[in-house]
């Protein structure tokens, strides 16, 4: 299969964008199996209304406790 090619008017060809140190960092991930995951926190949905309920829920709440999984994304 054949590289796409690079526009004409484009400042960068593929080999430059691949090269670029930015594009190297993001094809290695951080995150390794059995690191600990990033710290963050999200707002708590109301069951019903699926609405903000004012709570928030930390991933560190969870820690040694139980496996969590983290789905991102749209169902509808």
């Amino acid at each position: 299969m054949d590289a796409p090619e690079t526009p004409a008017d484009s400042p960068l060809t593929l080999e430059t964008a691949m090269a670029a140190p930015l594009y190297r960092k993001l094809m290695d991930p951080e995150l390794r199996p059995g690191a600990p995951a990033f710290a963050f926190e999200l707002p708590r949905l109301d069951r019903e209304t699926h609405r903000p309920s004012g709570k928030r829920v930390r991933l560190a709440d969870f820690a040694g406790d139980r496996p969590v999984a983290l789905i991102f994304g749209s169902y509808t």
